[in-house]
């Protein structure tokens, strides 16, 4: 078993240890030591990193039985015993405010809202929590991310202590315990009572900020995205930053970006709408245009063209113009790249199945598609789309004449 020295101070980074024992773990040099600050990780907090001597420290992962293991750039010196450690500061502060920080966060929902933390994350960027209970809505949000701030401006002790099993009953948990035997409490002054083996800040001051991002469903839970302390200051400067750039964009003042982009989105829907009206209109006339040169098969006509400038939504908008009109198979093309679409529709007086004869022909050219009787859609590499559309006119022709 290894000595876990932040177990009583996490703010210690420095130590000196001896190596006990030297293996490979997850594919890489591992050491254990009699003695070690770094955290391995666990509970859903990230491990630390730093060096043992000049050797980097890249993860730390802690064994069944309570040895903790440090995973290695690469190996140590064979003749090395003993260690000097340094934890990477930088990275333990960092998630200590994101980890006390979420213990905060995760009370305030449950007392304002009677919705328990089931499930909690600390990425590189972000965090969340997982929450029972329906979505949260802004309001909600709001208030719970004012609570928690206000809370940490209060400054309250944060402390860490052990108690035996038979005691828990005296220390009011938010949840129970998933250990037994010596059991380890971190309590934020008063407020929030949490069996948790991590690292934590000495008082809620030091988290500095809570910024709660946004919630959304997931998995029938509520999950809150939210950052803390310095992950929070960046995060105020990044979304700062972007609203100048907009507002330079806008060339207006930050106070009226919003009301410019909700007129510019206004104005945006118009165009599209009088573009849809335009394409509409142009579709119609291309109609007319295919059905003058439209090959007759049987007493129907096949209109079969390949667009070579067009677009998959163009090739849907110009078959249904075509069909629009009776007894006619409209078959058309287009390539993007290295991807070919084909489109084939009939008139509803045909008996024609589109959808049956779209995917099997795709079939034969390695392509995938289908649709219902009278619309199909699907690709196939741009080089085989002539062949593609040969061979479906001749199984319209054949259709037709028998």
């Amino acid at each position: 078993m290894t000595v876990r020295i932040y177990y009583e101070d996490a703010y210690r980074t420095g130590f000196t240890a001896q190596v006990v024992e030297r293996r490979e773990f997850e594919d890489r040099h591992a050491v254990r030591l009699n003695r070690s600050a770094f955290y391995p990780t666990s509970g859903s907090q990230p491990h630390d990193i730093g060096h043992l001597n000049d050797t980097a420290v890249v993860d730390v992962q802690a064994g069944t039985d309570g040895a903790v293991f440090h995973l290695l750039a690469e190996p140590l010196p064979e003749e090395t015993t003993g260690v000097v450690g340094e934890v990477d500061w930088t990275r333990r502060y960092d998630l200590m405010q994101q980890h006390s920080g979420q213990h905060l966060l995760s009370q305030v929902f449950y007392r304002r809202q009677g919705q328990e933390t089931v499930g909690v994350h600390f990425g590189e960027g972000l965090n969340t929590v997982d929450l029972e209970g329906d979505r949260l809505t802004e309001e909600s949000l709001a208030a719970a991310e004012v609570g928690v701030n206000e809370l940490i401006w209060q400054n309250r002790p944060v402390r860490a202590y052990w108690v035996m099993e038979a005691e828990l009953g005296t220390v009011p948990l938010r949840r129970a315990p998933k250990v037994g035997g010596r059991v380890r409490i971190v309590e934020i002054d008063k407020f929030d009572w949490s069996a948790c083996g991590g690292t934590h800040v000495r008082r809620t001051g030091e988290i500095g900020l809570i910024s709660l991002l946004r919630a959304e469903r997931h998995r029938g839970r509520s999950r809150v995205h939210f950052v803390c302390g310095r992950r929070a200051l960046a995060d105020a400067a990044g979304r700062r930053g972007l609203l100048a750039e907009t507002a330079v964009l806008l060339d207006s003042s930050v106070q009226d970006v919003p009301a410019l982009v909700a007129k510019q989105q206004e104005s945006l829907r118009a165009a599209e709408k009088e573009s849809d009206a335009l394409r509409e209109a142009l579709a119609r006339y291309e109609a007319r245009e295919l059905l003058e040169v439209a090959e007759s098969a049987g007493g129907l006509r096949l209109a079969a063209k390949v667009l070579d400038e067009a677009r998959p939504a163009d090739l849907q908008r110009l078959a249904r113009a075509l069909v629009a009109v009776e007894g006619v198979v409209a078959l058309l093309g287009c390539a993007q790249g290295e991807k070919g679409t084909v489109v084939l529709a009939r008139s509803g007086d045909l008996t024609l199945h589109a959808g049956n004869l779209l995917r099997d022909t795709l079939k034969q050219y390695d392509g995938g598609g289908g649709g219902g009787p009278e619309f199909a859609q699907g690709g196939t590499a741009a080089d085989r789309l002539a062949d593609v559309l040969n061979a479906v006119k001749e199984a319209v022709r054949r259709g037709a004449g028998s």
